[in-house]
């Protein structure tokens, strides 16, 4: 299936399970944020955004915060592991949940939260673990295997939950013979995507760079220009977060019948290829319709047969 064909199916995938889908995504980010507040108020850290206010307060000794730095440090640390542990587990099931639409199945809220079975659970967290670390010393050595090694190791997660009893490495190495030759293609289709967020953000950018000059100009010191380029800003964050609604259901719902298409083949046959199906198939009907079976005949000559 070629590219224009996986993003024609997503969206009609999506059509009905818009609403789901976008709820879905707000609940993530709801619970996220959540988790994030109460771990950090466990802790006694208030939340993350008092974390550097704590360290630098005038109410502490220097010597007090010195001490207390290197603690705060690792709990933040910790506390910012966890919740991207539980953040990965929520993203997982978000895309299960794709997965299950594009395989027929209702897209509901609870299918989101399908990660979080005790039979699943650890060997979810651990395959993206151990996939991570190795993307991380792939990086190491440069950026680009790094890139080559994330997108081999794309499908680990979606194989690990048709075959829930299959290894964290096997997962991994059968994503890797799934993307031979198919990491350039992903590649492609998750850019033509995200062109709808990339395209407004270069346009800004040329614009603030090429008005930049037009700063230190007298004419314009009385702020006009700040000001248009403070509400092109704003436009463009609320572009960003509307668009943003539309961007992951598509972009993921592409990406698993992108998945589908590796593992089942076409999932739709062109039309000359199901022309000639269709034409072989009639072919053999009528093959077998003319065929008469002659039972006397056939018993006459086993009759007559010497053995």
């Amino acid at each position: 299936m070629n590219i224009r064909a996986i993003k024609k199916r997503a969206k009609q995938q999506l059509k009905g399970n818009w609403k789901v889908a976008i709820l879905n995504l707000i609940i993530i980010s709801v619970l996220t944020g959540i988790m994030s507040q109460a771990i950090f108020s466990v802790i006694g850290a208030g939340s993350f955004l008092s974390l550097p206010d704590m360290i630098s307060t005038s109410t502490y000794e220097t010597n007090v915060a010195v001490t207390l730095s290197p603690g705060i440090g690792l709990l933040t640390g910790l506390v910012s592991f966890l919740i991207g542990l539980l953040s990965g587990l929520l993203n997982v099931g978000y895309n299960w949940s794709i997965l299950d639409m594009v395989d027929g199945a209702k897209l509901t809220v609870e299918s989101m939260f399908q990660t979080f079975r005790k039979k699943r659970i650890w060997k979810i967290l651990g395959l993206i673990l151990v996939m991570n670390i190795l993307i991380v010393l792939w990086s190491l050595l440069l950026i680009i295997p790094g890139i080559i090694k994330t997108y081999s190791y794309s499908q680990a997660l979606n194989i690990l939950k048709d075959d829930p009893d299959i290894s964290i490495m096997d997962a991994l190495d059968q994503s890797r013979q799934l993307m031979k030759g198919k990491k350039w293609k992903l590649f492609i289709l998750q850019l033509s995507i995200y062109l709808w967020l990339v395209v407004p953000l270069i346009v800004f950018v040329v614009f603030l760079l090429g008005s930049l000059r037009s700063l230190n100009e007298s004419s314009l010191n009385d702020g006009g220009l700040v000001w248009v380029f403070v509400l092109l800003f704003l436009g463009l964050l609320l572009y960003t977060i509307a668009i943003s609604f539309y961007i992951r259901p598509y972009q993921t719902t592409a990406a698993q019948v992108f998945y589908r298409d590796l593992t089942d083949g076409p999932s739709q046959l062109n039309e000359e290829s199901l022309n000639a199906a269709n034409e072989e198939y009639a072919a053999n009907e009528e093959y077998a319709a003319n065929k008469v079976y002659d039972e006397e005949y056939e018993g006459d000559q086993l009759d007559e047969s010497e053995f």
